[in-house]
């Protein structure tokens, strides 16, 4: 690997985290028991809207964080190593918060289509782009 391929996993790997953060801050500010679903087993039992915009927004991230990788300069395989490198985060993540397993098990299923759908938009676009 080469510097710029090595920099594209460092830059979307971050792009994934800096915009989950972002989208995770914005949901807190607008739903305030968001913050607690994962800590509060009577909050998640109920309030499964919350999940479903967490898992959008992760999604979300996701395809952001391919889209960064592959405009850098990254192939399927930095896009394949930033997905794992995601997918291992997540898999910390879900042994701190057990609940509710279906939310981990989509957020994981969905980690690699959505970057590498973030690679497909990114190489449709760049193919169409006038130089």
């Amino acid at each position: 690997m080469n510097f710029r391929k090595i920099f594209s996993v460092i830059v979307g790997f971050g792009t994934i985290g800096l915009m989950s953060s972002v989208f995770a801050k914005m949901q807190g500010l607008l739903f305030t028991s968001s913050l607690e679903i994962f800590t509060s087993q009577e909050i998640a039992v109920t309030n499964y809207s919350q999940f479903i915009i967490k898992l959008f927004c992760v999604w979300v991230s996701c395809v952001l964080g391919g889209m960064a990788t592959t405009r850098i300069g990254g192939k399927p395989r930095e896009n394949l190593i930033v997905g794992g490198l995601i997918i291992l985060v997540v898999g910390w993540l879900w042994l701190s918060a057990e609940n509710p397993i279906w939310f981990w098990v989509l957020l994981i299923l969905g980690i690699l289509p959505c970057v590498f759908l973030g690679y497909r938009v990114t190489s449709i676009i760049c193919k169409f782009r006038i130089k």
